[in-house]
């Protein structure tokens, strides 16, 4: 066989199986005897491993009388039809843009044309989108997508001039 046409090998190095298993036979960077080495680890050779218990974490600071934290300290979930943090603020930014435009009434009632703020929320929007991109999940990303190709779209044809198509 020439060198070309060796097969390629395929070794799994893994420590750990799909499972969390430790894999039958690993031969890591470890002792030799299947088992990693550890960062700091001294032995001489045909010395027996002592296992050291780990320390037990410290007690939960239990809640005063007078405290209203709650003994369970898991978030709690909002409920459903609320949403989270990002999407209000998607929201209420894309929200300020539609009543910038006038396309929205504002609190008042009226509807004003302020084209700088609506450009100015639409530029918050793309910041927002280009700073959390990939940390953002599917609903938030989504929403987000919408709501900048919408106000784009709306303010493109609000500024568009009166009676005027776009020449091409």
């Amino acid at each position: 066989m020439t060198e070309e046409e060796k097969p390629i090998r395929v070794v799994d190095r893994r420590m750990f199986t799909p499972e969390g298993e430790l894999r039958p036979g690993f031969e890591g960077e470890g002792d030799g005897e299947g088992e990693p080495k550890r960062e700091g680890e001294l032995r001489r050779e045909g010395e027996p491993r002592v296992e050291e218990p780990l320390p037990s974490p410290p007690p939960p600071p239990q809640p005063s009388a007078g405290s209203r934290v709650k003994a369970d300290a898991e978030p709690e979930a909002p409920p459903p039809g609320e949403e989270t943090g990002l999407l209000e603020i998607i929201r209420s930014l894309g929200t300020t843009a539609y009543a910038a435009l006038g396309l929205v009434p504002d609190p008042s009632g009226a509807r004003r044309r302020d084209p700088m703020v609506a450009r100015q929320m639409v530029d918050w929007l793309a910041v927002l989108e280009q700073k959390t991109r990939g940390n953002l999940t599917f609903e938030e990303s989504d929403m987000l997508a919408r709501v900048l190709y919408e106000l784009r779209m709306a303010y493109v044809d609000v500024m568009r001039p009166p009676g005027g198509e776009p020449k091409r």
